[in-house]
């Protein structure tokens, strides 16, 4: 059994899971011409296949993009061509040659870490990439979007079939869901491939507490439609939340 981002998944995330990264993609644009709109280089960590990336690279910034799957990485590069620099690194354990006045993160890397010591790893690897002054916006699933683990999916198109299960324990802290697919290859046969992974509760105080922890400053909490708006309250019925930092 494989464990993440493997190349059948890879091809039909683009197919599957593009709306969401579309979504953020348009309001990390608003939030950076209003926060930072002397910033013309962006920091991608998780890139994943580059969707957030391209939306970038088409407003005129210079994106590095980093993801530790070479099979999501070879999907970015077929997207962005020579418009983005791609590195293959871990988000929780990297290092960049320079500094970015942004970094941006999407599609929830603190809940695919193993526990609260990894994601401070994260928040410090970040920071130590992230320029004075700069900005500093990710994205988490709440346990509202992690029950979404307790269901059996099937989702199919012309190119791809894709079977979902999944469990969360909501007592422990941890869920996981397997998915088994098949994709059209550009042969026209098809691949099977057969995934795990594993999601985490990440209790929003904490994270909030790692974030002061590791020298990140004023720290809010925003829905995905408007990262300029701190939310005064965690609503009841987020399956996602952002947040936006800044390095002092």
């Amino acid at each position: 059994m494989s464990e993440g981002y493997v190349e059948g998944f890879a091809q039909a995330y683009d197919q599957f899971w593009q709306p969401y990264p579309t979504k953020s993609a348009a309001s990390l644009l608003k939030l950076l011409q209003s926060a930072a709109p002397d910033a013309r280089a962006v920091l991608d960590i998780g890139c994943g296949t580059g969707i957030v990336a391209q939306h970038l690279v088409r407003a005129g910034y210079a994106v590095t993009g980093l993801d530790k799957s070479p099979a999501m990485l070879a999907r970015a590069r077929e997207r962005l061509g020579e418009s983005a620099v791609l590195i293959e690194g871990d988000a929780a354990d990297f290092a960049v040659d320079e500094q970015f006045p942004v970094a941006v993160s999407t599609y929830d890397i603190p809940n695919h870490l193993p526990d609260l010591e990894r994601i401070a790893d994260y928040l410090r690897c970040v920071y130590r990439a992230v320029s004075p002054g700069g900005l500093f916006v990710f994205d988490i699933a709440t346990v509202v979007g992690l029950r979404g683990m307790n269901t059996v999916q099937i989702r199919e198109t012309d190119e791809a079939m894709l079977l979902f299960r999944g469990a969360l324990n909501e007592s422990l802290g941890v869920g996981f869901y397997r998915i088994s697919g098949v994709v059209q290859a550009a042969d026209g046969r098809y691949d099977r491939f057969e995934t795990t992974m594993t999601n985490i509760v990440v209790p929003v105080d904490r994270l909030l507490e790692l974030l002061a922890e590791a020298g990140w400053v004023g720290s809010y909490l925003a829905a995905q439609d408007d990262l300029l708006a701190p939310l005064t309250e965690v609503p009841g019925t987020h399956s996602h939340l952002f947040v936006v930092s800044r390095k002092p």
